[in-house]
Parts: structure tokens; C-alpha cells; sequence
């Protein structure tokens, strides 16, 4: 257990310390808006996957990942440097395509909450959330029963 959890605590300083040395490093002026979002270490501390993010135009993407794949021997001896630790990882980055899943998730949740909205107001339903109307009719009879008590 407490190899996993030295693990960890590597990955999370690697993650910190690469972030600050794309900047320095990556001779890209894009390199600014990628973001790490998670360090991977094996347990023998021989490779880490970095996954990262980049928030610019989706067209420039494959270009900053390979800035990013061509410095990553610079990157690791900077960390070298840095860290004192008896073995550096071998850096593989690699684009985390989460932040777009979720971003795409929640345009579908937002497009049903949305047509489920219309078909009820073509129905005529007027009570469109039940819970949250409930609430409401709940506070005004709290809010009432308070004015009612203090006068």
C-alpha cells in the first residue's frame, strides 16, 4: 500500500513541476494553454504518463502534442534536476480527451432538459418541476406561519 501512495505523491509533485517547466521549456508560444491534468507513475518509477489538455484552437492540437512529445527529454532532465529522485520517468504525453466528453455530456443533458421543456409548455403542462415547486410552496407556508408568530 505504501507503494501506491509514494506513487501518488510522485505523480502529483511531477504533475506540478511539469506544468511549470512547459512553459519554461516548450519553445511554443501555445505551450501557455496546456494544462496537465493528471500524472500516471508505474510503480518502479521507469515511466509516467502525462495527460494533458490543451484549451486553444482544436486544429493546433496535433502540433502542440508533438512539441510537447519532441521536449519531453528536455522536460525529464529539468525534472532531473529539480527532484531528488534516484530515477526520472520516461515522459509519454498524451492528449486527455475528458474535459471535451464532459463538455459534450452536458450539451446533451442541457438539449433534453430543453426539448423536455417545450413538449411540456405544448402540452400545457404548468407545473414543470414538481420537486422545486414544492420547495416553494413549502417556504411561503414557513414564511407565513413566521409573520403569523410575530405579530
Amino acid at each position: 500500500m505504501t507503494g501506491v501512495s509514494r506513487t501518488r505523491r510522485i505523480g502529483e509533485q511531477l504533475k506540478q513541476e511539469i506544468s511549470l517547466l512547459i512553459r519554461k521549456e516548450v519553445r511554443d508560444a501555445r505551450a501557455v494553454m496546456v494544462s496537465v491534468t493528471m500524472v500516471d507513475v508505474v510503480r518502479d518509477l521507469s515511466q509516467a504518463k502525462v495527460l494533458v489538455t490543451y484549451l486553444g484552437p482544436l486544429e493546433d492540437r496535433l502540433e502542440v502534442m508533438q512539441a510537447l512529445k519532441d521536449q519531453a527529454g528536455t522536460i525529464r532532465s529539468a525534472l532531473g534536476k529539480l527532484l531528488r529522485l534516484r530515477t526520472i520517468p520516461k515522459l509519454f504525453f498524451i492528449y486527455d480527451e475528458q474535459l471535451e466528453k464532459a463538455s459534450a455530456l452536458s450539451n446533451l443533458i442541457n438539449q433534453a432538459v430543453a426539448k423536455d421543456a417545450q413538449v411540456a409548455k405544448a402540452r400545457g403542462d404548468i407545473d414543470l418541476d414538481p420537486v422545486i415547486n414544492q420547495d416553494i410552496d413549502q417556504d411561503i407556508n414557513i414564511d407565513a406561519n413566521l409573520s403569523k408568530s410575530s405579530e
